[in-house]
């Protein structure tokens, strides 16, 4: 006969082994419930973490960025400024006899009051600025109208117009008349001819103009208009492009020269650095200032902004 156990005993050991197995399971859940929980805190912990970097990045850049474009809004207020100080002094200035040490002081004292009132408007804000007038070049201008291309004080066709330049501004020549035949040419040199040149001729009414730079021969513009407009500056011929005609490439410093100006007549216009009395050989000239130069900071607790701001205008570097 088969050996049977108690219903009782049989039902009991049922329960006790069911017991253990719930207890067991429910055990394993809150394991896994408390670990996810523990997981989902340091994910929490860690976005907040890399937020926190991110957000303090950002505000550092903004900062930043912020102060480096106001310095440079200030820089342009400041170029501004200067530049009409220094083309207001030589307006007030034009039929003055006092030359260059009036002219000096009066952009000397428009910078120092520009700067008097911008320093107390951005200390209002937490920044500390400077404005300095470093340096102001000597310079001349020579200027002729309606007048044969020749020297001023005796006539002669070839002439130096102003020796050791190192720079040119507002460099123009307009050549009206013709007083020559087809084969002559209007020469402007700077230093020697091997170096560079512009000639000017006409043939029948028709105008042509070049530039030969160190025996490399460049046509600017063939035109057959009354005149012919040659701004050295810009660079152009009567408004169009030619890039030759600036003199940026001629080392310096060199004698500035005309050549055959007996055979045309209009008027020219030359600033030219260099201390009048010395660079100069014509007796027609006002003196100026040719450039001027001003040191300016810019300081916050963050960003410290030297720079220096130049002013000549219609400059060709020389």
């Amino acid at each position: 006969m088969a050996d049977l156990s108690p219903a009782g005993r049989a039902g009991g050991a049922r329960s006790a082994g069911a017991g253990a197995g719930g207890r067991s399971g429910r055990d394993r859940a809150q394991l896994i419930l408390v670990g996810a929980f523990a997981l989902a805190v340091i994910f929490v912990a860690l976005a907040l973490v890399m937020n926190a970097a991110i957000y303090t990045e950002n505000l550092a850049t903004r900062s930043e960025s912020a102060g480096t474009a106001d310095a440079h809004a200030f820089e342009r207020a400041t170029t501004t400024a200067a530049e009409r100080a220094f083309r207001y002094a030589h307006e007030v200035n034009a039929s003055d006899s006092s030359g260059h040490a009036a002219l000096e002081r009066n952009v000397t004292q428009a910078m120092h009051a520009y700067h008097n009132v911008t320093r107390t408007q951005q200390a209002a804000g937490g920044q500390l600025v400077d404005v300095t007038v470093a340096s102001t070049p000597a310079g001349a201008n020579i200027t002729e109208t309606d007048t044969v291309f020749e020297s001023p004080d005796g006539g002669n066709p070839d002439w130096t117009v102003a020796s050791d330049v190192t720079g040119t501004r507002s460099f123009r020549l307009d050549v009206e008349d013709w007083n020559g035949g087809p084969d002559d040419e209007l020469w402007v040199v700077a230093g020697d001819a091997n170096d560079w040149y512009l000639n000017v001729s006409n043939d029948g009414g028709q105008w042509e103009v070049g530039v030969n730079e160190s025996a490399t021969y460049t046509a600017c513009t063939t035109t057959g208009a009354s005149d012919v407009e040659i701004d050295f500056s810009e660079g152009t011929v009567n408004g169009d492009e030619c890039a030759a005609l600036t003199l940026g490439d001629v080392g310096g410093p060199y004698d500035l020269k005309i050549r055959n100006g007996s055979v045309a007549d209009g008027d020219y216009t030359v600033v030219v650095d260099g201390n009048p009395g010395s660079a100069l050989t014509t007796t027609e000239y006002d003196e100026v200032l040719y450039a001027m130069t001003v040191d300016l900071t810019y300081r916050t607790p963050e960003l410290q902004y030297r720079t220096t701001i130049r002013v000549a205008p219609g400059e060709t570097d020389g």
